[in-house]
């Protein structure tokens, strides 16, 4: 578990707050950004996979050098931009910060198909009904 990211006592201040707005709307701004280059289906899954990767890489290289620094506006800001900019970082920092292989395993097999079986669920309750 990296230090000080799971505390449930502790108390979120404005700056913290701040941080997390600002990181999320530039790591949003930042993917549509790049979501746009192209309009082609094949550049629309290229870059999510590849944004989704990156993403990863460094908030895990950042989560790891702030390991044990009392930084907590900049763990904010971190988690902002990450969850803004990729639609995966979150899931797989939780996966492998989770206490407990197993369930750790379910987390990142279940998430996924339980979120395709909702999104099904969703568009078929929506979908209009034909005459």
């Amino acid at each position: 578990m990296i230090e000080g990211l799971q505390r449930a006592d502790r108390r979120r201040s404005v700056v913290d707050c701040v941080a997390v707005t600002v990181g999320g709307a530039v790591g949003a701004a930042l993917r549509y950004e790049i979501w746009t280059w192209r309009s082609t289906p094949r550049w629309l899954l290229m870059s999510t996979f590849g944004v989704n990767v990156f993403g990863c890489l460094v908030i895990g290289a950042a989560l790891g050098y702030l390991s044990g620094h009392p930084a907590p506006a900049a763990r904010a800001g971190l988690f902002g931009l990450a969850c803004g900019f990729t639609t995966f970082s979150l899931y797989a920092f939780q996966a492998v910060t989770h206490r407990g292989a197993w369930n750790s395993v379910m987390y990142l097999l279940g998430t996924p198909i339980a979120a395709l079986i909702a999104m099904a669920l969703g568009a078929a309750i929506t979908r209009p009904r034909s005459r």
